[in-house]
């Protein structure tokens, strides 16, 4: 990749492994997240069993997400990066011997705490530096994320197939190895400089005034929420992930009730994730062309298709379509939220601008699996598929409203629309 204007050939060499790590991240996670609920199914739990064991890996990271943000400003990324590879190491272990609901749900747990970590330090590593300029490497950043989906479920369904689920998560493991060592590679970027009055006040202070710096960042969390195109960034995050997680939870139970093999919905879910790769080339055009209100209303609309059209589907085929062209809609806001948060918050905040993000993330993955486990409880997994569509239908609704009302305040502070990111290629 030719190395930006701004950048260093150490920063650049940052980036690369702070790609990779990305990379490996979500091969690891894309890896085992399709057979969970497959596996679970096979060890004879129920719908409703089978949605709190799947719920039990976003409840703690949910709670832990703006915690975390502010450890990993305090006590830097990369230190965030490495803890949270190590447990994701821990957890493949739990993967590999669990035989029953709970050691699976422990496994899941120690999974959701470490995978959390990971993915909030990259974040905040990937959004460090010069924020001008920068689309073309959230861009670039977002196809290491779309190459580790996209191998991976192949892989996991052809594994689970041939030679079952316990090599499956061997080869979480193995992944998780490569993780910590790509982590070891990783730096942070030059902490603010000492003069910076923000930077003083949060990162200054001495560990015994932690009440104090508790009480600093509950009031950047409460004013970072009381920005209205803030809210949205994180409603946007909340539904686009939720619409993943259906794709790679509950996608694969609709298409083994079709009788189609592990081995093709592991393609399917790589489909998915393939037609992330051509986001690249489309983010900048689109954003030279479009609103961000438009980029809502549009990727919005594309992104139900999976939820609404998906249980008048049968073909492997029609099916298969239906998952690349919503994953377009889905690959479009990963970059598009983050280069919005880089914009919107001063560096030293960057941290708990992607905290509050991934607490949103890991809100929609606590919400999928417990509302289609009580929905499946009462009627059929096609209708669970139309109900859910509905309920996030109203959401898009919502937010785009939340939008158009921050787009109308003529007063309103709203940073990313001062500094509208250019499009790069």
């Amino acid at each position: 990749m030719p190395l930006p204007k701004t950048s260093t050939p150490a920063a650049h060499h940052n980036f690369v492994w702070v790609s990779i790590s990305c990379g490996l991240y979500w091969f690891a996670f894309s890896l085992t997240r399709p057979i969970i609920t497959l596996y679970a199914a096979s060890l004879g739990l129920q719908d409703i069993a089978i949605g709190i064991v799947l719920a039990v890996y976003a409840l703690l990271p949910m709670l832990a997400a703006i915690p975390g943000g502010f450890i990993a400003d305090r006590f830097g990324r990369s230190t965030v990066l490495r803890v949270g590879a190590l447990m994701m190491l821990g957890s493949g272990l739990l993967y590999l011997i669990s035989s029953g609901p709970w050691t699976l749900a422990l496994a899941q747990l120690l999974a959701g705490l470490g995978q959390m970590a990971v993915w909030l330090a990259v974040q905040v590593l990937i959004t460090e530096g010069p924020v001008q300029g920068n689309e073309g490497r959230f861009a670039t950043f977002s196809l290491y994320m779309a190459i580790g989906q996209m191998l991976a479920p192949i892989l996991s369904g052809y594994l689970a197939d041939h030679y079952g689920y316990k090599v499956v998560f061997a080869g979480y493991i193995l992944s998780s190895v490569l993780l910590i060592f790509t982590s070891w590679q990783c730096r942070d970027e030059a902490p603010p400089p000492p003069g910076s009055g923000e930077g003083k006040t949060a990162l200054s202070m001495p560990l015994g005034h932690s009440a104090g710096i508790i009480r600093h960042w509950f009031g950047k969390c409460l004013g970072l929420l009381r920005n209205r195109s803030f809210a949205v960034i994180l409603l946007t995050t909340f539904i686009s992930l939720f619409i993943v997680d259906v794709r790679t939870a509950y996608l694969p139970l609709h298409l083994e009730s079709l009788g189609i093999s592990n081995t093709k919905v592991g393609l399917l879910v790589s489909i998915g994730a393939a037609s992330a790769l051509f986001v690249r080339p489309l983010y900048p055009r689109l954003m030279a062309r479009l609103s961000f209100s438009w980029m809502l209303i549009l990727t919005y609309a594309v992104s139900l298709l999976l939820l609404f059209a998906t249980p008048l589907l049968t073909s492997f085929y029609s099916i298969a379509a239906l998952v690349f062209i919503t994953g377009l809609a889905l690959g479009i806001n990963q970059p598009l939220t983050l280069s919005m948060i880089a914009h919107s918050t001063a560096p030293e905040e960057r941290g708990l601008g992607i905290g509050l993000r991934l607490m949103s993330n890991r809100a929609a993955q606590l919400m999928d699996p417990l509302l289609f486990g009580l929905f499946t409880a009462f009627v059929s997994l096609r209708a669970s598929f139309l109900l859910i569509g509905v309920l996030l239908l109203v959401c898009c609704a919502f937010t785009v409203q939340l939008q158009l009302s921050a787009d109308r305040a003529p007063h309103s502070h709203v940073p990313y629309r001062d500094k509208k990111p250019r499009a790069s290629t």
